[in-house]
């Protein structure tokens, strides 16, 4: 009878072939620029930064005839813009067995102490980005419906599987019919819906006045583009909505009639909102930020016009590639950011953009000695496990100066979200 794989298998060996290959996206476009450039950072210290913006003319003016009654004087007008600081956090937990196991090449691949501090890194500027581009306020997308533990939300594009969420009243942070805590087990990007690992307490009482935050998180994520860009909302204790409030608008427009009827944005399109931006704004359109989908759909234009094809794409800062559009100013770029959100571009100037930090990222680290894993502290008796625990921190918020210099094309056909980790 004939040695066979089946009854060799106890001396054949299974060949680990290194290094471990990455599968996650960690583009973050708009934090690496916010990073590469020093007229996005300030450094802030205090429970919040104030800003001192002009916001108003003097009025006093007006033509008399010979011998006429003078104007009424005017004055400036200024405004404070209250920018609070943000607080991050990202965890790690190790066995202390596991990191003795994994600290030479003989154990395995990579060091899994080094792989989580790294990772934890990584991870946090991914989710900071989130928080620049997301709907803001913690919030993960808005809900439609649900039935049992399956929620039919507005977008998927920032729900991830494993996430832990809460389904809590909008307005009120209330559980009511909702569900915390729970994690998203299963995305469904075609209807779109997310599936819960614990259903909402009545489901057929979930309707839009809901929304799945990111545990914990309610109304203490940065503020985001989103909520910079629009307008007839309060964005650092300014309402834009009050009359004589317009200043501090974005300048909004829609490219389709709503996100069901959206439509395609053309360079005509681009060119209006950077018309827009410069004749309201103490600026001028330096780049566009948009998705995959939208600006596909640009390039397609292109090739019946311009003959556009992707050799004439061109490379910007830190390895992006993007294509130019027309401008008042002169041709401008047209950047992917993998998180910007759907049928949705974003006319930046970077002069109306602060990053205020308190800190870098880093972990937090005992005061006196610097150590930065922690014991893990076992029930209320004070005992110890085997277990060591870090969290890394990063003390920082997104603001505008003027948001009037800034744009948004909405409503715009675009690509399905993806379900990606």
């Amino acid at each position: 009878m004939p040695q066979t794989l089946t009854s060799a298998d106890a001396i054949l060996k299974d060949v680990y072939e290194g290094p471990v290959i990455e599968q996650l996206n960690y583009k973050t476009y708009m934090i690496d620029q916010i990073e590469r450039e020093t007229q996005f950072q300030m450094t802030a210290r205090g429970r919040k930064a104030i800003l001192a913006a002009h916001v108003g003319r003097n009025r006093g003016r007006g033509a008399r005839g010979d011998g006429g009654t003078l104007p009424v004087a005017g004055e400036q007008k200024w405004e404070d813009i209250q920018v609070p600081i943000n607080y991050f956090y990202q965890g790690i937990e190790l066995t202390d067995a596991s990191i003795e196991a994994t600290k030479s090449n003989d154990g395995a691949f990579v060091s899994l102490l080094d792989a989580e501090v790294k990772g934890a890194t990584q991870d946090m500027k991914k989710d900071v980005n989130r928080q620049v581009w997301g709907p803001g306020n913690g919030i993960l997308a808005t809900c439609v419906s649900a039935a049992s533990a399956v929620v039919t939300v507005d977008s998927v594009q920032y729900c991830k599987i494993g996430d832990p969420v809460a389904v809590l009243v909008t307005a009120t942070g209330a559980t009511t019919a909702g569900v915390t805590p729970t994690t998203i087990s299963a995305i469904n990007p075609a209807t779109p819906s997310i599936t819960l690992a614990a259903a909402p307490a009545t489901p057929a009482s979930i309707n839009g006045t809901y929304s799945v935050y990111l545990l914990g998180s309610r109304n203490l994520e940065m503020t985001s583009m989103q909520q910079i860009c629009s307008t007839s909302r309060t964005l650092f204790g300014v309402n834009s909505a009050t009359a004589g409030n317009e200043w501090w608008n974005s300048q909004v427009i829609n490219v389709g009639s709503s996100a069901a009827a959206p439509a395609i944005a053309g360079e005509t399109a681009f060119e209006l909102i950077a018309d827009r931006v410069g004749e309201t704004g103490q600026g001028e359109t330096e780049s566009y930020v948009t998705t995959r989908g939208i600006r596909r759909r640009l390039a397609d234009t292109f090739q019946s016009t311009k003959r556009f094809t992707n050799r004439e794409a061109v490379q910007i800062h830190g390895g992006y590639s993007a294509i130019m559009v027309a401008s008042g100013s002169g041709e401008r770029p047209v950047v992917v950011d993998d998180d910007c959100p759907k049928q949705n571009v974003f006319a930046l100037d970077k002069s109306a953009l602060r990053w205020y930090q308190q800190t870098t990222p880093g972990f937090l680290a005992d005061p006196k000695s610097g150590q930065i894993l922690h014991l893990k502290t076992t029930g209320s008796s004070g005992g110890r496990d085997a277990v060591w625990q870090g969290w890394m921190r990063w003390y920082a918020s997104l603001a505008s100066t003027a948001p009037n210099r800034l744009g948004r094309l909405q409503f715009c056909t675009d690509d399905a979200p993806s379900v990606i980790s």
